[in-house]
């Protein structure tokens, strides 16, 4: 029963009158209700895949607050300084079926007796169905801080949506006027995509971000529960590395695999637009839900608009490193056998590398790939003096540039311009000099067990 907290300061500011007293059967007023998964499940129960025990997010609410308003009208995007309705609010999962529970910011437990009957901490900001129109739940959570991440400080990546946030894309006139503080994609939250001091995959920021937009159209509140899909916004990049026949090499002889030209930040709008979408897309990011039956409805043609990243400015380089790395930026990945990859806490190798390969790296990343750099030596002594090669590989602009790919009815896939929730993985053969591209795959990005994808999809 997950469930998202609405608007107020107080379990009093929230239990207004018109909260007290519905008919049986009317769901305005009551609470609403929430489940938590990844995205685009299956429509039957038995296989959605929830989010894992104890997984922290943070949901905002809006909704179409005036009497007049139809199911077509803008949503009230307004901020509530400004006498807007959009309600925050932060949830955890508390059992093993994505049924979450209304808490404070900081996530702190209640005593039992601070907990109501659905066991919302009281002091919290509880949602509750405000009219029979369509609603919109905006959601968001960091994979990768999913059972630790919370919502009280201002440092970026943190548990929260607008009115607090970290970038603004948009210029204000002076004075400021209406249609330029409601403008599409405006306020998102900012995310680190440098390396620093990080030594591992699950260290990296993972924003994942969900949208359901439904009328409570049930005689009940199990009949109007939520369901929020959650969708990775950046890419997870893996570079698979083996050594040719003529070649043989040692893993341990491969140094390092860089990604060359990504950004060092990355932004994920965090306010609904009036039209009921994220970001500059021109649909519903996520799951958007036609009604209140048993089935969902799944709009399956999803505009991705909510993430983007920093362009990467040459002019921050000089001409000696523009030389070496035309495209700016690099990004050394991680090697897979080396970090906790499987995010038990231990970096015990257990994270086996792709087989058939000598090494195996990953990182995440988002803007544009231009390409991937491998070094790698030879030689240990003296009467075998090393000898360091870097190889480097240009990503094409899309997969019709593969050899064997031109043609035929095969989907074009962007390479370089990276996609949000999606897998780019490079299978790469070492030679003196050079390196070969064996397999290009670009798949969605599956979780392991806290987040599974039901449906898969390969492009070769």
């Amino acid at each position: 029963m997950l469930g998202l907290l609405l608007a107020g300061c107080t379990a009093d500011d929230i239990k207004m009158e018109e909260h007290r007293g519905v008919e049986a059967g009317d769901p305005v007023g009551q609470p609403v209700l929430f489940s938590s998964g990844s995205e685009l499940p299956s429509l039957t129960r038995a296989a959605v895949p929830y989010m894992a025990l104890d997984g922290r997010f943070v949901c905002t609410m809006y909704y179409h607050a005036k009497s007049s308003d139809t199911d077509q009208s803008p949503f009230d995007i307004s901020d509530v300084s400004s006498g807007g309705t959009m309600i925050t609010s932060w949830l955890r999962v508390n059992n093993k079926v994505g049924n979450s529970v209304y808490r404070k910011a900081d996530f702190s437990e209640p005593e039992a007796a601070a907990t109501d009957d659905y066991g919302f901490d009281k002091g919290a900001t509880i949602f509750y169905w405000q009219n029979r129109l369509p609603h919109a739940f905006l959601a968001l959570a960091d994979y990768h801080q999913l059972k630790t991440n919370d919502g009280t400080a201002t440092t970026p990546g943190k548990l929260k949506l607008y009115p607090d946030w970290d970038k603004d894309f948009s210029a204000l006139p002076d004075p400021p006027n209406e249609a330029n503080t409601a403008a599409d994609g405006r306020y998102a939250n900012t995310y680190d995509l440098t390396r620093g001091t990080l030594n591992t995959f699950n260290a990296q920021p993972d924003p994942i971000l969900a949208l359901t937009i439904m009328k409570p159209e049930g005689s009940t509140q199990e009949a109007n529960r939520v369901r929020l899909y959650f969708k990775h916004q950046f890419s997870q990049i893996q570079v698979n590395v083996k050594s040719a026949e003529d070649n043989a090499i040692r893993a341990d002889q491969i140094e390092k695999v860089e990604l060359l030209g990504v950004s060092t930040e990355g932004y994920v709008c965090c306010r609904l637009n009036a039209n009921g979408t994220v970001g500059i897309g021109t649909k519903p990011l996520g799951h958007t839900v036609k009604n209140a039956s048993d089935e969902d409805v799944l709009d399956e043609d999803i505009m991705l608009g909510s993430a983007s990243a920093k362009a990467v400015n040459l002019e921050d380089y000089d001409d000696d490193y523009l030389k070496f790395n035309e495209w700016g930026t690099s990004f050394e990945m991680f090697d897979m056998a080396g970090g906790d990859e499987d995010g038990d806490g231990v970096a015990d190798g257990t994270d086996a590398y792709t087989v058939g390969y000598l090494r195996s790296f990953n990182a995440i990343a988002f803007g544009h790939l231009m390409a991937i750099r491998v070094t790698w030596r030879e030689g240990e002594t003296a009467d075998d003096p090393i000898v360091r090669h870097v190889s480097t590989y240009k990503v094409p602009e899309d997969n019709s540039q593969l050899p064997g790919m031109s043609g035929g009815d095969r989907p074009v896939v962007k390479l370089q311009e990276l996609q949000s929730s999606m897998k780019y993985i490079y299978n790469l053969e070492l030679r003196r000099g050079t390196l070969a591209v064996i397999r290009t795959m670009v798949i969605p990005w599956e979780q392991k067990d806290e987040l599974v994808y039901d449906q898969k999809g390969t492009i070769q």
